[in-house]
């Protein structure tokens, strides 16, 4: 699909194209500030390796939640900010499904369509990344403090800007670059001529991903850039199981295992998205000795896999993307 966004957007976001001496400040001399963030860079074993396809990978990445959510199988769904009911609903459809599949959904936490998919992917007991414009301390839109204190505590935050950063006219299209690169499929439902929603859709076109939009009434403002986008070969996306055939998951649901005691909170530990003992522990509450213990007894009923790097993977629900 060839890059379809309006040239003034394209210019802003060259524009956003900031030096990031400040940021590496703020990084190195006080890496954590008030926000409870982590900051990651390019050398560290939890960088989200999709980002180093990216021309630009960003050089800090202040992160609140577990990095493990940003792990494939992934994808995006962003939108409008002045969303229809119509296009809340299939938001809300197919973060629901997709989450239930094992899928994160990415977005940027924007009112309208981002909310509505971060949302129903959590009410769905999946994983949620918001890549932020903002830093990850900072509550924006405020109508979305919740839900953003909701995804710091059971998904991730993500932003390449240092805690306290209020944030700029073009820090939100640049954050595009990084919600296209950690997503298998970026799905655009409803953009406007000149939506944000497109400069994710052309940022991913250029990183080879598989670029999808619902479509929308031809007579929709909310709809005329998202319809556009089929003129330059966007794939139609029919229902929330469409969108799964196209990531070739089996949108079943999944047969899990009966589980208790230590190994059901393991299991439930792993469902969230972590995958290494000490993350594991966290987030079930138990010591590393007891969860070894546990993903040992797993990994004899091959129900998990550990991997070369150490990390745990589920074998019921696992899907390669």
């Amino acid at each position: 699909m060839q890059n379809s966004f309006p040239e003034g957007a394209a210019r802003e976001c060259e524009l956003a194209n900031f030096d990031s001496v400040s940021a590496a400040v703020a990084a190195t001399s006080n890496p954590h500030a008030t926000s409870g963030a982590r900051v990651v860079t390019p050398a560290d074993h939890d960088y989200p390796e999709r980002l180093h396809e990216l021309p630009d990978p960003p050089k800090f990445l202040w992160a609140r939640g577990t990095l493990a959510i940003a792990l494939p199988p992934a994808i995006a769904i962003v939108g409008t900010r002045n969303a229809t009911p119509y296009g809340i609903r299939s938001s809300k459809a197919i973060a629901a499904a997709c989450a239930r599949a094992g899928v994160s959904i990415v977005s940027g936490l924007a009112r309208g369509i981002d909310g509505a998919a971060h949302h129903a992917a959590l009410e769905a007991g999946g994983r949620t990344v918001a890549v932020l414009g903002t830093g990850v301390d900072v509550f924006y839109p405020r109508r979305h403090r919740n839900l953003q204190e909701r995804i710091a505590r059971d998904g991730l935050l993500l932003s390449e800007h240092p805690s306290g950063s209020t944030g700029h006219a073009g820090a939100f299209p640049r954050r595009n670059r990084i919600i296209a690169a950690l997503a298998s499929m970026v799905i655009i439902i409803e953009a406007g001529e000149s939506s944000g929603a497109l400069i994710t859709a052309a940022r991913a076109s250029e990183l080879h991903r598989l670029v999808a939009v619902v479509p929308g009434p031809i007579d929709s403002p909310a709809s005329i850039g998202s319809n556009s986008l089929f003129r330059e070969g966007a794939t139609p996306i029919f229902s929330p199981a469409h969108a799964l055939e196209l990531l070739s998951i089996d949108p079943s649901p999944p047969i899990l295992p009966f589980l208790d005691g230590d190994a059901a909170l393991c299991w439930d530990a792993l469902r969230r998205g972590v995958s290494t003992l000490a993350d594991i522990a966290r987030v079930a509450g138990l010591s590393t000795r007891v969860v070894a213990a546990a993903i040992s007894a797993l990994e004899l009923e091959g129900l998990v896999v550990v991997d070369t790097s150490g990390r745990i993977h589920s074998t019921v629900s696992r899907v390669d993307q």
